[in-house]
């Protein structure tokens, strides 16, 4: 029971922090054999970070899709600028679905919490320049957002702080590279939640103790979303996550990774 509960906060947390999901498990598997005990549990492990996401963008999300269904231009605009972001990391996913699995190893979690440390602190911090909103973003630069997340299918390497580092790149507000990277997770998330209940149809309700993870993961990303919200105009506090990172690399490697 307590490892579920360990890895539905686990997921909750690291999921939206700029940490690496990905990371933590991989390296929680190989020094304290802490595994998912089947199927039924990633599907409400996903489940429960969507349901953070929805609940933390509640608002924002109900008034965008009152404007979709108005036919508000902005609104599709909005919707156009996630799909686009969403396909680097989909056509990745799916082409090489079946090699990702054998890069999930300690010695490449290294790689990626080095690089995620590096990205962090070349995040530029909250300025006067920072004033362009998701919308004001190019095609093109949109893309590039979405090939940051595709390159967090490396274990290590964080999807939210890169994407963020991105956005912010390219002089983003700090609430908009965060929200945008939230909004792009909606998709992804959605589509690994569906890839596991197609590959592993069950009955949720009959797994008491996966529901409970889900609730200990929606919660967990609720407090994660707020955390990276608050912390990410001040530099100080978002270098902090890549000292984190960088800790965990050289952890990591000592011990044996």
């Amino acid at each position: 029971m307590w490892r579920v509960w360990l890895l539905g906060l686990i997921q909750g947390l690291t999921e939206f922090l700029p940490v690496s999901s990905s990371g933590h498990l991989v390296v929680m598997k190989y020094w304290f054999g802490v595994v998912s005990p089947g199927a039924t549990l990633e599907i409400v492990l996903h489940l429960g970070t969507l349901l953070a996401i929805l609940l933390a963008y509640r608002r924002d999300l109900t008034l965008w899709l009152k404007d979709l269904l108005q036919g508000g231009r902005e609104a599709y605009r909005l919707l156009l600028w996630v799909l686009v972001a969403t396909i680097p990391a989909g056509v990745l996913g799916y082409a090489f679905e079946d090699m990702v699995g054998q890069y999930f190893l300690p010695s490449v979690v290294v790689f990626g919490w080095i690089v995620t440390s590096i990205l962090l602190w070349l995040t530029p911090p909250a300025t006067e320049s920072s004033f362009r909103t998701m919308l004001d973003l190019a095609w093109w630069e949109v893309l590039a957002i979405g090939c940051m997340q595709a390159l967090a299918l490396i274990p290590g390497l964080s999807r939210s702080g890169s994407t963020i580092f991105m956005g912010r790149t390219l002089r983003l507000k700090p609430e908009e590279a965060a929200g945008f990277s939230f909004y792009m997770a909606i998709p992804v998330i959605t589509g690994a939640f569906l890839l596991s209940w197609l590959h592993h149809p069950t009955q949720l309700w009959k797994t008491p103790d996966a529901l409970s993870a889900m609730i200990i993961s929606a919660v967990a990303g609720l407090f994660a979303i707020k955390w990276v919200k608050n912390t990410l105009g001040h530099r100080g506090a978002w270098r902090k996550f890549g000292f984190y990172t960088c800790a965990m690399a050289l952890l990591t490697w000592w011990l044996g990774g």
